[in-house]
């Protein structure tokens, strides 16, 4: 007698096998997103390099590369210089002009420190109060050249003043020297000059 047929089916996936699935692919779905939205250095263009930070901490730095042809070609590159309190950033187009900066800056240096309109307007309000990527890099950048940015700003104010006031001072008594030759007019000048004086008109 021949054996009946055996039927074999497969073995049914249990919920909990079905839910770590899901879970899997959730979650691989989720790094993805977070690894798309990771900024790096040398991901970024060109032309917002420059004073921007990774998500790392890293700041990046625009650097020129020679090519095969003997053309140059910039590169966004990450550095080792770290900012502090700030991940993530591309400065804006107004900090960059506040604070006398160029966009397509190559290299980090303190060269600016050294450029009078570019350090002024470093140490403007406008710049330190509302600028604080731009601020830590330069303060760091400064003090690894035994330069404290602070004092620096402060004595450039300091020296503002001291010319304001001298200026102030000098106009002053350039006006009472003018003065003590008489009354403006159109005959003053030549007064002075000749040491003279205008004579009465004859009498009628």
């Amino acid at each position: 007698m021949a054996s009946p047929n055996l039927i074999h089916s497969a073995p049914s996936s249990s919920p909990s096998t079905i839910l770590a699935l899901l879970t899997i692919i959730l979650m691989a779905i989720a790094a993805q997103r977070v690894q798309s939205a990771f900024l790096t250095c040398e991901e970024l263009p060109t032309d917002v390099c420059a004073f921007s930070v990774s998500s790392t901490g890293n700041r990046c730095v625009l650097e020129k590369a020679l090519k095969m042809d003997g053309t140059l070609q910039f590169q966004c590159q990450s550095s080792a210089v770290m900012a502090e309190k700030l991940v993530e950033w591309i400065e804006s187009e107004e900090c960059i002009n506040a604070c006398g900066l160029e966009r397509m800056a190559v290299g980090m240096s303190t060269d600016c420190l050294l450029e009078s309109e570019s350090s002024r307007k470093l140490c403007s309000s406008k710049c330190r109060n509302n600028c604080p990527n731009i601020v830590d890099l330069y303060v760091n950048l400064a003090a690894g050249e035994g330069i404290s940015l602070p004092s620096m700003c402060e004595s450039k104010k300091t020296r503002s003043r001291k010319l304001i006031a001298e200026s102030l001072s000098s106009f002053s008594k350039s006006n009472i020297h003018t003065k003590s030759f008489g009354a403006p007019g159109p005959y003053g000048s030549h007064i002075a000059e000749l040491g003279t004086s205008i004579p009465a008109p004859a009498p009628i």
